[in-house]
């Protein structure tokens, strides 16, 4: 019986078409499930996380809650 040659593949790329879904729930779905704390805007599978974007309307609330306190704390 004759021996089967060995033959080395090469290391090939995920293509990016694959969906890897989310690590913590290993789940195949193409949306965030909001679960991991972004850190810097990237989730814990690397992507931009959604939950960490804030958008205009979030920020002027945080500026104005941030300006309530500055006041509250000057007027005592």
């Amino acid at each position: 019986m004759p021996k089967r040659r060995l033959v080395k593949r090469e290391k090939t790329r995920i293509p990016e078409y694959t969906c890897l879904g989310c690590p913590l729930t290993k789940s195949h779905s193409l949306w965030c499930h909001r679960l991991c704390v972004p850190k810097d805007g990237v989730g814990y599978c690397g992507r931009v996380a959604p939950h960490a974007v804030t958008g205009r309307t979030q920020e002027a609330i945080l500026r104005f809650k941030a300006a309530q306190v500055r006041r509250e704390t000057s007027v005592i």
